[in-house]
């Protein structure tokens, strides 16, 4: 596991060094007032499911949660999808937000896949990421 990858937040609820451990919870890793964690509580997961979850139900096919979570990250940083990769392995919140429960130094996807599951949801989930954060807000006072 690489060290650098679990130093963005120091929790003493956590005995020993971390990177000796073999599955280490992302829940004792992450900074819980971090933006992106704190993103996390904002957007309607469920609904993405309802909407776009049938895409997702082959045997072989990732969670929506992970590529909801890895398109919503790249377009708040505006980055490739190659840096996406990058980054996700290299930032516990990151993996917190897409929902894995357990840091990881290996990207959970095919290089391609991302690019490719990008046009599978298409402009119509795009737009589905907008209303699961504008639908949340109304309902919810997250101000």
């Amino acid at each position: 596991m690489k060290q650098h990858a679990i130093q963005s937040y120091n929790n003493p609820n956590v005995s020993g060094p971390v990177a000796s451990q073999k599955s280490v919870p992302l829940s004792k890793v992450v900074y819980p007032q971090d933006k992106i964690c704190r993103l996390t509580r904002l957007v309607d997961w469920s609904f993405l499911d309802q909407e776009f979850g049938f895409l997702f139900k082959s045997e072989n096919a990732p969670s929506s949660r992970l590529i909801f979570g890895l398109l919503y990250l790249q377009s708040i940083e505006n980055i490739s999808f190659e840096e996406v990769m990058t980054q996700w392995v290299k930032t516990p919140e990151w993996q917190y937000f897409c929902g894995q429960e357990h840091l990881t130094d290996v990207f959970p996807l095919h290089q391609a896949s991302l690019s490719i599951w990008s046009r599978v949801v298409g402009a119509q989930g795009r737009g589905a990421m907008v209303t699961a954060l504008v639908s949340l807000r109304k309902n919810d006072n997250l101000h």
